[in-house]
């Protein structure tokens, strides 16, 4: 995946709903559980060979935050989604804007074959 970049979808804009807490970033203020309550909208680029569903299962554990929301597809190969999670773990994920995230395969120090998440 690559050109991450946040967005402002429709969904985001019920300020009933959502509470503004820094650029990109909202607290759903109807999520009654009170774990995880804050919002961030990105859209990515997908890579020839790639689905929707690696890198971003690694991208989710690394950052610690989960898709909250899956948006429209508006362009091909553009793929959209709400995260949610912790503010602090959502302002982490901030970091990748721009940026390309992938899996690489490396061998350890037993000798087998790994895949890790890679950002640059």
């Amino acid at each position: 995946m690559k050109n991450f970049r946040p967005i402002a979808p429709q969904e985001l804009n019920d300020s009933n709903r959502y509470q503004l807490v820094e650029a990109g970033i909202y607290n759903d203020l109807q999520d009654s559980g009170g774990y995880s309550t804050h919002r961030m909208a990105m859209a990515m680029e997908l890579e020839d060979g790639e689905d929707s569903q690696y890198p971003l299962e690694d991208i989710l554990d690394h950052f610690l935050v989960h898709v909250e929301l899956f948006l429209d597809e508006t362009e091909p190969g553009v793929f959209q989604c709400v995260f949610g999670g912790e503010l602090d773990d959502l302002q982490k994920l901030k970091t990748i804007i721009g940026k390309r995230a992938f899996n690489e395969d490396f061998v350890d120090d037993d000798g087998k074959t790994r895949v890790r998440l890679k950002i640059e």
